[in-house]
């Protein structure tokens, strides 16, 4: 019997989203958000987590840096119930990204520091523990 029913490997950050703002933003002023949101971003780790809500067992591969941001990112799969002990925490000036999210009635703006998300490599995958699974889902790699 496999390990896990799931295995997943790509992105792992965090999305801070800020909401009550102006819907014009004119440039050189500081805007004030009404009320933020920091949540686990990224569609592999939310696929991830949510699997594991639904009672999967699931497996998650990924690179993110030694940084506040990535340990936070990680904790938020540990409590999901995730597997997380193949994401590699790497040293160095790249960190981990994050998604900003400026959330308007209408429409959002999305801006993104691709940080570790950019650097995924075929090294960094541990094949043996992606096969261990029912079934293999690959994102943003």
């Amino acid at each position: 019997m496999a390990r896990f029913d799931v295995t997943i490997a790509g992105e792992l950050n965090l999305d801070l989203i800020l909401y009550g703002l102006p819907e014009h933003l004119p440039p050189e002023r500081e805007l004030l958000a009404d009320r933020m949101m920091l949540t686990l971003g990224s569609s592999s780790a939310i696929v991830a987590h949510n699997l594991s809500a639904l009672g999967s067992r699931v497996g998650f591969q990924s690179r993110i840096g030694d940084d506040p941001l990535g340990r936070i990112a990680l904790e938020r799969l540990r409590e999901g119930k995730v597997d997380v002990e193949k994401v590699r925490v790497v040293p160095g000036a790249t960190t981990t990204g994050i998604t900003v999210i400026l959330h308007h009635q209408q429409w959002r703006n999305i801006l993104t520091y691709a940080g570790t998300i950019a650097e995924l490599r075929w090294e960094d995958l541990d094949l043996d523990y992606l096969a261990d699974s029912r079934h293999f889902h690959l994102s943003s790699y």
